[in-house]
């Protein structure tokens, strides 16, 4: 996959999964989720553009919404938070291995 359609995915979930505990619990702070959805979605046009800057952006944003959503999933113990930590991990086990794979390519292409 590609980085833009992990972001869309990744972004659409935590969309869904944030409206969905917010319908739920009535909690504003559910609330937190689809705006990182909705700021990560923005960010999928310029990364589909090859824009690194928003790439690299948009996986600093995933690295911290991973790490707030294990910790905040862990105290609380809320399987709607966890599911969202899990999806934002893979989602930046794909950034890092495409990160990867595009460095090779450069190297190769040097030599």
């Amino acid at each position: 996959m590609k980085n833009y359609q992990v972001m869309t995915f990744h972004s659409i979930v935590l969309i869904a999964l944030g409206i969905f505990g917010f319908i739920t619990s009535g909690s504003p702070t559910a609330l937190i989720a689809p705006a990182i959805g909705v700021i990560l979605l923005g960010l999928v046009i310029p990364v589909k553009k090859e824009n690194s800057v928003a790439a690299h952006i948009g996986v600093g944003f995933t690295g911290l919404t991973t790490i707030m959503f294990f910790i905040v999933g862990g105290i609380r113990g809320n399987t709607i938070i966890i599911i969202m930590a899990t999806v934002s991990l893979i989602s930046l086990i794909f950034y890092i291995n495409d990160f990867i794979k595009r460095k090779k390519e450069r190297e190769a292409e040097q030599t």
